[in-house]
């Protein structure tokens, strides 16, 4: 019991952090007002390294994935399954929420402070910047991942000089991340105090609304486990795909249920793969790439966060935002996930793409430890399921093994 506790201890920490801060905010909070520099502090740090973060990880992942450039399609097939694995579910928990409101005409009052989040989006300056200078903001974060996307692949393409750039990134990657993990000591203190101030001058309904924004998570996210995987099982293998999973998905579920953690549950997940016949060529390239970029359950909760903050907030979801909240909860899936606190560099790049003040942050946040066991079940056993998919449309390719010649090479 202790051992599975271990794996939450940080997001129980944080939860605490924020109830204790949220109640002081409550009880005193002409007291707690003054306790907003503090985490003033702690945001601004998250916001200085988020630029270097987001162009180093972005970078590197992609030079090192241009190596894979010869298995051609498999490599294709894996990045389309994972953006229609993000894009189905980011969809439905859009049109649920709007349908079922969490918020129910509670808001929050800091509408002062939204700076662009309302009216239609200008998509051309949320895409690009006039000048080098421009990618160096917080605010132009799309426009920095699709430059970060570019200079991957060019590095990946340079030969012997970008597997120089390549270790380099590595190495500064590797430091990013020591920086970012030191932040997180003080997060609880940050955001508490964050939490508190906020609090202190809203209404006391808001606690309310997390429980329905949570409870519409997990009823989607059950639909989605159920009706979803059976349909990806069936488009992978057919019935017989469909019985397969559902044999050999406990496992690796349960796994993720206990770790919070796609990756920990990854040599649970090869071998239940085994278990369902999966082509073991094609398992052993798929699924350690999909832990990084297949996330539909991370795709889903920031579109949830979205659509609920924007309630909270009494915005318009225009058909603009619609289609900005899809393509962040894509991206942000690809781009934070596995970064350590990710969950709160998800919550930076959600507040300065859209404009939303940052008194929403701890908000965000509270949402997200509280799903994030739900959200990684969600990844993981969906790793089988593009795996079944990918398989069906690459296995021509590697249907017949080479046969071992007994010297210990191939023929």
């Amino acid at each position: 019991m202790l051992r599975s506790l271990r794996a939450y201890r940080s997001s129980i920490i944080l939860l605490s952090a924020l109830l204790i801060g949220g109640l002081f905010g409550g009880l005193f909070p002409e007291w707690a007002i003054k306790l907003k520099p503090i985490g003033q502090i702690f945001l601004n740090l998250l916001f200085m390294i988020i630029v270097p973060l987001v162009a180093v990880s972005v970078m590197s992942s992609i030079a090192h994935m241009t190596d894979l450039k010869k298995l051609g399609s498999i490599l294709v097939s894996i990045m389309a399954v994972s953006i229609v694995m993000a894009i189905v579910p980011s969809v439905g928990v859009v049109l649920l929420a709007l349908a079922y409101d969490p918020a129910q005409g509670v808001t929050l009052d800091l509408a002062n402070t939204v700076d662009a989040a309302s009216g239609s989006m200008d998509f051309v300056s949320l895409l690009t910047t006039n000048d080098f200078v421009g990618l160096l903001s917080k605010s132009n974060i799309l426009a920095l991942i699709i430059m970060s996307v570019i200079g991957g692949v060019a590095i990946g393409q340079s030969g012997e000089d970008g597997l120089v750039v390549s270790r380099i990134l590595d190495s500064v990657n590797t430091v990013i991340m020591k920086v970012i993990s030191i932040l997180m000591y003080v997060a609880p203190i940050g955001l508490g105090a964050y939490f508190a101030a906020t609090m202190a001058s809203q209404d006391t309904e808001l606690m309310g609304t997390f429980a329905r924004a949570v409870g519409l998570f997990f009823v989607a996210m059950a639909l989605y486990l159920t009706v979803g995987s059976t349909l990806y099982a069936w488009i992978g293998g057919g019935v017989k795909g469909v019985k397969q999973f559902w044999q050999h998905m406990l496992e690796p579920a349960v796994t993720a249920l206990g770790t919070s953690s796609s990756l920990a549950t990854l040599p649970v997940t090869i071998r239940s793969a085994t278990k369902m016949g999966l082509n073991e060529q094609i398992a052993e390239i798929s699924l350690p790439l999909l832990v990084n970029l297949n996330k539909g359950g991370a795709a889903a909760i920031t579109a949830l966060k979205i659509v609920f903050i924007y309630s909270l907030l009494g915005l318009d979801f225009t058909t603009d935002v619609f289609m900005l909240t899809i393509l962040i909860s894509v991206l942000s899936a690809f781009v934070i996930g596995g970064v350590p606190g990710g969950a709160f560099l998800g919550e930076i790049f959600i507040v300065t793409t859209l404009g939303l003040p940052m008194e929403v942050i701890p908000i965000l946040v509270v949402i997200g430890a509280i799903t994030d066991a739900t959200s990684t079940v969600i990844n993981v056993v969906h790793d089988l399921t593009a795996t079944q998919i990918i398989e069906r449309i690459n296995g021509k390719h590697y249907a017949v093994k080479i046969p071992d010649n007994g010297l210990g090479e191939l023929d």
